[in-house]
């Protein structure tokens, strides 16, 4: 991961340590809004292979989740990195 250098030319520490912040509380916020999200049976029920869709989706539902949290582990570094 590259993490921005602060230098004279580029944007102030204060704010871009802001705009990450700001993007980590919208990336925690989307991860408790998928989670209230989560896939469930009664949705999937008219499948002729109930469980088998249900679980698949359930495993897709799991692994979106995953790639947020990434995303915000990476945010969560570069704001350290700035403090």
């Amino acid at each position: 991961m590259h993490l921005p250098i602060i230098n004279l030319n580029g944007t102030a520490r204060s704010d871009l340590l802001e705009l990450y912040i700001d993007a980590k509380r919208a990336l925690e916020h989307a991860v408790t809004a998928l989670n209230a999200a989560a896939p469930h049976g009664r949705d999937y029920q008219t499948y002729r292979d109930h469980d088998s869709t249900f679980y698949a989706a359930q495993r897709e539902h799991a692994e979106r989740i995953l790639m947020v949290r990434k995303v915000l582990s990476e945010i969560e570094t570069i704001a350290e990195h700035l403090v």
